[in-house]
């Protein structure tokens, strides 16, 4: 293998990280100089044609469009909220319920959470605008919104990327996800300790920190013992309302109901039982994610499926137009609350849509012009893959969780990451004789952790709650903590394995 190659491979991090880092860029600015940076490196070192590189970014572009209609439906309904009071009042109720300000933080960030990963619904939209609310600064609160299910969200969203993993490997569903949910607990402890960096820190510290400590175990295990005596598909979901039931349990012991309430939480409601059906009921998943759905290929190797019915951003609207009833908001009020909503949302939509398309140009270096093959030499994921095995030997397995963390950073999906380092597990543990199970669960735990160091997810809180161009500042705590996360993952799954 070339050195130089895999050095290079490296570098769309180095660089993204020397500009939230040291730079503190925003989003906005991260993605253009990150798209241009890496088109260079496509075109001059990976020998990768321009046609290819273009094609593959606009694939991107359209691959992240579902989540790009999530920001914007997100950021409408966090702005209505905010502006008729639903917010206030609910984060005052979760408040009542937890007894103070602190377990009420903890609450939104790892019950609320998770809960919404869990039953498939996008958290940064919800939980951002609601730990904002509650007086975290805003750099805490985009933070907080993605810290709060990272270690989980292996096991989340319906339990699709466990079944994602599984198709990539062919190894068994139920052993990965058993495999991920033990992982995740060293994940969840990890992130519980990341919050407390991110949540004010007025009071008894070491009671704070023991506290979260225990509510990231009380996580972990929670996720646990449901994948081992339920089912993944509902871990994340059974996780969080453990996390909500003990704060409330150990607080004022009630969550008082009434019809004021109930109206500021109806599009939360409508949400969850839309997309929990859609995900839980097997006609409804039949039918929005197999049969009404469409199909584009950009590109001749991919085609990208449009699932409308099966996704947030078309529950998000509706919610977000039933809430506006049920608050009675008039028109000349919602005309201005969408004015201003695109006004905001316009600069994190156009940075997510970039780096979507540099991610893709990323996956897709090495391929000839037309996609017609496939040179694995210039291929980027290939090169950082098979150079780790190369240089790591036996303590592979400590880097693999890191594998997943650098697939999440650039791409912003964690299941990007499976399908791009996926089956390499399954060779690695025939060459290295050990599970296969377990490093591709590994894998999965560490691109979930990467999630907390994404400039893509960045980008998709910061609207929710004050932060848009404040990216870099957060940045520059959450990539070094997601590496020093996936790197303490990484030596679980080697003393594992």
């Amino acid at each position: 293998m070339d050195g130089n190659l895999f050095v290079l491979s490296w570098s769309p991090v180095i660089f993204l990280t020397v500009m939230a880092v040291l730079l503190r860029r925003s989003a906005l600015e991260l993605s253009v100089y990150g798209f241009i940076f890496s088109l260079g490196l496509t075109l001059y070192f990976f020998k990768t044609p321009l046609d290819v590189a273009l094609m593959a970014s606009l694939d991107g572009v359209l691959t992240s469009l579902p989540l790009l209609l999530v920001i914007l439906t997100g950021i409408f309904l966090s702005s209505l909220l905010m502006a008729t009071g639903s917010i206030t009042r609910i984060v005052q109720w979760f408040e009542h319920g937890a007894g103070d300000a602190f377990s009420r933080n903890i609450l939104i960030t790892f019950g609320v959470g998770n809960f919404m990963e869990g039953s498939g619904v996008i958290a940064e939209p919800v939980v951002a605008p609601m730990l904002y609310e509650a007086q975290v600064p805003p750099e805490g609160s985009a933070a907080l919104s993605i810290i709060g299910y990272s270690g989980m969200m292996t096991l989340e969203l319906a339990g699709i990327i466990i079944t994602v993993l599984s198709l990539v490997t062919d190894l068994p569903l139920n052993e990965l996800g058993v495999a991920s949910a033990w992982l995740s607990i060293p994940a969840t402890l990890t992130m519980a300790l990341c919050a407390f960096i991110f949540l004010p820190q007025e009071g008894e510290r070491l009671r704070k920190l023991i506290t979260l400590v225990l509510i990231g175990l009380l996580l972990g295990i929670a996720g646990l013992v449901t994948a081992i005596f339920v089912g993944i598909h509902i871990s994340g979901t059974v996780a969080g309302i453990a996390v909500i039931g003990v704060l409330v349990f150990l607080g004022s012991g009630r969550l008082q109901m009434n019809r004021g309430i109930l109206a500021d939480l109806a599009p939360f409601i409508i949400m969850l039982v839309c997309l929990f059906s859609v995900n839980m009921v097997p006609f409804l998943r039949v039918l929005t994610f197999e049969k009404l759905v469409f199909k584009v290929s950009v590109i001749p190797i991919h085609a990208i499926t449009f699932s409308p019915l099966f996704s947030a951003y078309v529950y998000l609207l509706i919610a977000f137009l039933v809430s506006a009833r049920i608050q009675r908001v008039p028109p000349e009020e919602l005309k201005t609350i969408v004015r201003l909503s695109l006004k905001k949302g316009w600069r994190v939509f156009l940075a997510m849509g970039l780096f979507g398309a540099m991610g893709q140009m990323i996956s897709y270096t090495g391929y000839n012009s037309g996609f017609s093959g496939l040179d694995t030499t210039y291929n980027i994921p290939a090169i950082i893959s098979k150079g780790l095995i190369l240089h790591s030997g036996d303590l592979y397995p400590v880097f693999v969780p890191v594998l997943g963390w650098v697939g999440t950073f650039l791409t912003g999906y964690g299941v990007a990451s499976l399908m791009l380092f996926g089956q390499l597990q399954v060779q690695a543990a025939t060459l290295l004789g050990v599970s296969a199970t377990w490093l591709a669960a590994g894998l999965a735990v560490g691109s979930s952790v990467g999630s907390i160091s994404s400039p893509f997810k960045v980008a998709l809180a910061t609207p929710m709650c004050g932060a848009i161009g404040k990216e870099g500042d957060i940045l520059r705590w959450t990539i070094p903590l997601g590496f020093l996360s996936s790197l303490l993952v990484g030596i679980v799954l080697w003393l594992t394995v």
